[in-house]
């Protein structure tokens, strides 16, 4: 069967294959493992779809990506629901696991889905206090399983980020917890997000009549931690035929500012309207990074000491060259997030979230002559009511 008509399950297997060998999981039990990850009975979309893509009403060349028909609610789900199985299955006879995560709201509640109830696994989630929707509070703190757990932190999803990659390089630690990650830290959950890339390609081919493997489309990324945009470059490296990925941002917007002016400084994050994305400290774009350094890790670490300095990321003329080929970007405030959430309302009677509609607000913006983008839909806006 050709990969073009290949279910999302076989995708899966088609693309984790690539990264996950017979001696880690064994062939059969990778299948078992995907399959129990995208039971349908988990997941509510209409077509039968993990992410369905659909076409934006009067907007012709623009689809969306709908994320968000798993558990959760959030496009989390989709790696989350893998990753936990996979913990389960790692985990040794007689052992526990201490699965760590900081959250600006969805990887929480997706992480505690994922994981609940599992044998041997503890879940301890660090949320900042004050800035995470009602609901995605309450879908962290009102699951009542004894291996979950929930910690508020006075301060910012940054300052929630900062303790786990502290207690994660702490080896002592290490050894007595058996500490694992359900934050991008962990690459497996990059892994499981590259897939929906393809599907998205592939669905957007038969909805256009494109020919696949042939024609390109450009991808917009509502971002924060960068963790869903790295997914798209790996798939890029991949041969999948992605032209740009537009990278979208609220007014936290280091990663807008580094790919339009070369200013990667960091600020304080500000309260948004989008608050999944209220992150200054991208620590996914470090993967990125690598990549574009050669893959040196001297030259990587030469360039976060300049960062962490306040001195700024030192890019070649070539480098930013290099990376504007690929990443271009925009920026939506508050005002034009509900400005698009009421467009779209009254135009065509359709409701997104708040981060979506960043997304949305920068593809209309930047649209270009015979561009064609899909747009990712991260979230049901039924999560945001209070945003």
């Amino acid at each position: 069967m050709c990969i073009r008509d290949r279910s999302y399950t076989e995708l899966c297997g088609q693309v984790m294959s690539h990264y996950i060998s017979e001696e880690d999981v064994p062939k059969a039990k990778l299948s078992e493992l995907i399959a129990k990850s995208y039971d349908s009975a988990n997941w509510s979309s209409d077509t039968g779809e993990v992410v369905p893509l659909v076409a934006l009403d009067k907007h012709e060349n623009i689809c969306l990506l709908e994320q968000f028909h798993g558990p959760t609610c959030a496009f989390k789900d989709v790696a989350l629901q893998f990753l936990g199985n996979l913990f389960e299955f790692f985990r040794e006879p007689g052992t526990t696991i201490t699965v760590l995560g900081a959250t600006s709201g969805d990887t929480g509640g997706a992480a505690i889905c994922g994981l609940r109830g599992k044998n041997g696994v503890q879940v301890c989630i660090l949320h900042p206090e004050g800035k995470v929707a009602e609901l995605q509070k309450l879908q962290m703190t009102s699951v009542i399983d004894k291996n979950v757990h929930n910690l508020a932190v006075d301060g910012d999803f940054d300052d929630c980020q900062n303790i786990v990659k502290t207690l994660f390089v702490d080896q002592e630690l290490q050894s007595r917890t058996r500490l694992g990650a359900v934050n991008s830290i962990n690459w497996a959950r990059i892994l499981a997000q590259i897939v929906y890339y393809f599907s998205a390609y592939f669905q957007w081919c038969k909805l256009k009549s494109k020919t696949p493997m042939q024609d390109t489309v450009d991808f917009v990324v509502p971002s924060g931690n960068f963790g869903n945009a790295l997914a798209g470059f790996y798939a890029k490296q991949m041969g999948l035929p992605i032209g740009r990925l537009v990278i979208a941002t609220n007014h936290n917007d280091i990663l807008h500012r580094l790919i339009a002016e070369g200013d990667f400084s960091k600020n304080k994050s500000v309260p948004s309207r989008a608050p999944a994305m209220d992150i200054t400290v991208p620590s996914n774009f470090e993967r990125y990074l690598f990549m574009l350094g050669g893959c040196d890790p001297a030259v990587l670490k030469s360039w976060m000491t300049s960062v962490n300095a306040g001195d700024g990321l030192p890019l070649s003329d070539e480098q930013l060259s290099e990376m504007r080929s690929f990443l271009s970007s925009g920026r939506a405030s508050d005002e034009e997030i509900d400005g698009t959430i009421s467009a779209l309302e009254q135009d065509i009677g359709m409701t997104v979230c708040t981060h979506t509609a960043v997304g949305l607000h920068v593809a209309t913006k930047s649209l270009l002559p015979n561009q064609q983008l899909i747009c990712f839909a991260t979230a049901h806006h039924g999560k945001f009511g209070q945003s």
